[in-house]
């Protein structure tokens, strides 16, 4: 099985893919979470993982918005996974010889109290993952740090200058797995995922959301994305619980998409916690 991630190697999101994939499979790195879901569509790799959520910076837009809008793409699992981000800069540099800091648009948020803290005057340089931030440092000078995974600054050969910098220890990213098969089976335990949208008319939202209501299913998280090319239009996502009630799932989502003006279910599908219990 050939899978798709976010690149290069060290990302967050391969650690997710190698937990959520078989042994066997072959990882393919590439430059974009969308790049990695058209891959799939387009029959190239077989699966992409792809993060879509982080506790504290929230929302990954550009993932939601490529599921949503430009692949038919469905998600087979979701696995919420712990991650600790450090501090990594080329051997032998010290904290006060830092003068850029280099990381995903979603890592340095993250780590927005340390940084303040210990390198308030750093220049900030966001790229598309943590991974190539730390492949930058390793290739750049000895003022530059990156933000990223312990396994990146071994994979690099850099140094950890600090460990566990995000703001909270409560920092966890929920990864999906998507292929093309789309998993209708409401099965105790899982999570279902719909993409909808509505007339731009007063109380549209609620008559869709007193759906779900009337069918006594619960709305675990709702969020909305701009509809393309629709401006000041919205597509609102909602994930649901399967708990004993699958054919009134069913029966609530024959009756939405049947009154929305655009809905896209992208399956049921079970959780993984990696999060350590308290």
């Amino acid at each position: 099985m050939k899978v798709g991630y976010l690149g290069p190697e060290g990302t967050f999101t391969e650690q997710a893919a190698r937990l959520l994939s078989p042994k066997d499979s072959v990882f393919v790195p590439y430059h974009s979470f969308a790049e990695a879901m058209k891959a799939v569509e387009a029959g190239e790799a077989d699966e992409a993982v792809a993060a879509i959520e982080n506790s504290i910076e929230g929302v990954v837009n550009a993932a939601i918005d490529c599921l949503t809008f430009d692949v038919e793409l469905y998600i087979q699992q979701l696995i919420i996974m712990p991650i600790e981000q450090c501090l990594i800069a080329r051997k032998g540099t010290k904290l006060s010889d830092i003068k850029k800091i280099m990381s995903h648009s979603h890592a340095i948020p993250q780590c927005r109290n340390f940084i303040n803290a210990n390198l308030p005057d750093a220049e900030i340089e966001t790229t598309a993952s943590t991974a190539g931030a730390i492949k930058a440092v390793a290739e750049g000078e000895n003022n530059i740090a990156g933000i990223g995974a312990q396994c990146a600054a071994e994979l690099y050969g850099l140094d950890v200058l600090a460990e566990g910098i995000q703001d909270t220890n409560d920092n966890f990213t929920e990864f999906v797995r998507l292929s093309k098969k789309k998993n209708e089976n409401y099965t105790n335990g899982n999570k279902a995922t719909v993409c909808f949208s509505t007339a731009n008319k007063p109380g549209e939202l609620l008559k869709m959301l007193d759906i779900f209501s009337i069918f006594d299913v619960n709305m675990s998280k709702i969020f909305s994305r701009p509809m393309r090319n629709r401006p000041l239009e919205y597509v609102f996502v909602i994930d649901l619980d399967v708990d004993g009630n699958s054919d009134d799932i069913r029966e609530a989502l024959r009756l939405l998409e049947r009154k929305t003006t655009f809905c896209k279910n992208l399956g049921c599908y079970p959780i993984i916690d990696k999060r350590l219990k308290k």
